[in-house]
């Protein structure tokens, strides 16, 4: 897989993760922090890919805590077709990624170039949560076509208690 075609799907892996911005719903909870649940869709994931001039077609499907990528498209090489499987969790207050699968044009992607795709999306994802640390993720949850986060923020009410 080509690290071009790949670093654009990691960027865009990691910002759906810790935004999961399609939709947000926002409540204050008891103790004055705020409960924030964030969904993005597999359809609006796809759509934000394919927004990469490269990727000329994608499927997203999400489903049992796992999201699969197929990608068409064109490189530098000429046409590709990526595929990817793509395990989806939280700890310790953040996403966690595990790319379990990964082929490109059919063939098998090695596993060091797999943990290295790995080690960018955790960096992207630590980037980005250390950008609101008063956040922390509550759970994530890949399934039935969307992701859904759980997160609480901590305001200046909740401090106090």
């Amino acid at each position: 897989m080509r690290t071009k075609t790949t670093k654009a799907l990691t960027a865009l892996v990691a910002l759906a993760l810790v935004a999961s911005a399609c939709t947000l719903d926002i409540e204050r909870n008891s103790d004055g922090s705020l409960a924030v649940v964030g969904e993005v869709t597999a359809e609006s994931m796809a759509t934000e890919f394919e927004r990469d001039p490269n990727n000329d077609s994608v499927e997203v499907t999400i489903d049992g805590g796992v999201m699969w990528l197929d990608v068409t498209g064109t490189d530098e090489n000429g046409d590709y077709v990526a595929n990817l499987r793509v395990e989806l969790g939280a700890s310790e207050g953040a996403p966690t990624v595990n790319i379990t699968e990964a082929f490109y044009n059919g063939w098998d992607v090695p596993e060091k170039i797999m943990d290295k795709f790995e080690r960018e999306i955790e960096r992207e994802l630590r980037k980005a949560v250390a950008q609101n640390p008063k956040a922390e993720l509550l759970s994530l949850t890949a399934d039935d076509g969307r992701i859904v986060t759980e997160w609480r923020l901590e305001t200046q009410d909740s401090k106090g208690r």
